[in-house]
């Protein structure tokens, strides 16, 4: 064989190579059943930069928050938050001030205004919140969310119930607008004041629409397992459908991974990697 058949070769070869490489780029993207794996990243997206909302509010100590007067500065925030008080008839409404950017305790950054209002209640208190110009890692935030906590569920463990009604604006320019139900169950942890050591049982639904009206539904057939100690859902699965279809989206057998795997009805599987909701620098 000459060197001009071997170059030949060689060329046809890295052409195909690149084509097939376009090929699983392009296919990257492609949905099963209807539904692309963007869509569902972008489900779990919106539900991480949710709870990492969850977790600042949680840090403001509302038992504290109820029983001190006038205005303070806890010490569960970073330095960098100015917080704020004003006393309620039947509670107080305290306002968490990042400012420009603010590096939280668990390494995002947030930008802007959560606003706390807290209410007493028989069990417990609510809280409702809204936002003022708040970002998160660079994802604009709007809307509010009302959480409703109980001291002991049926299982003696600590609960929340989340109403959402929240508009997720990505960097990417993408919207998610999000309604819907979340009950948050503390199944360990709760004896002890570090929150390393939590861990949360998670139900619910709520429907996900994008700037374009698609409305999509995510509902949690097996409960998700969070822990504090890991940046991902750990486990259970979440069925998400859009116009018709449907699949589900199975989070794994508790590991501390960023691995999730989409299937369809047709039985057919996709392992995809989950994203964090990094700032792009």
């Amino acid at each position: 064989m000459t060197l001009k058949n071997v170059q030949r070769k060689i060329g046809s070869l890295f052409i195909l190579s690149l084509l097939l490489f376009a090929s699983c780029e392009s296919n990257e993207n492609v949905g099963l059943d209807g539904v692309t794996t963007e869509e569902a990243l972008n489900v779990v997206l919106a539900d991480d930069i949710s709870a990492e909302i969850d977790a600042v509010v949680e840090d403001d100590s509302a038992e504290n928050n109820l029983a001190s007067k006038g205005t303070t500065t806890s010490s569960n925030h970073p330095s960098c938050v100015e917080r704020t008080s004003v006393d309620t008839a039947n509670g107080k409404i305290v306002t968490l001030d990042f400012g420009e950017g603010c590096i939280g305790k668990r390494g995002k950054e947030f930008s802007g205004k959560i606003i706390i209002e807290y209410v007493k209640t028989d069990d417990d208190f609510s809280k409702t919140l809204t936002f003022e110009n708040f970002t998160v890692e660079g994802n604009m935030v709007e809307g509010g969310k009302s959480i409703v906590k109980i001291k002991e569920n049926s299982n003696g463990n600590p609960e929340a119930t989340f109403i959402i009604d929240i508009t997720i604006t990505l960097e990417s320019g993408d919207e998610i607008i999000r309604k819907g139900t979340k009950i948050k169950e503390k199944i360990a942890g709760a004896d002890t004041d570090d929150r390393g050591d939590d861990v949360f049982s998670i139900s619910g639904n709520w429907e996900s629409v994008n700037k374009s009206g698609v409305v999509k539904t995510a509902t949690i057939t097996t409960n998700l397992i969070r822990e504090w100690a890991c940046k991902y859902i750990v486990s259970g699965i979440v069925e998400i459908a859009k116009d018709g279809a449907e699949v589900t989206l199975n989070f794994g057998d508790g590991t501390c991974d960023n691995i999730a795997t989409i299937t369809d009805v047709n039985g057919t599987t996709k392992e995809i990697t989950l994203k964090l909701n990094k700032k792009k620098k």
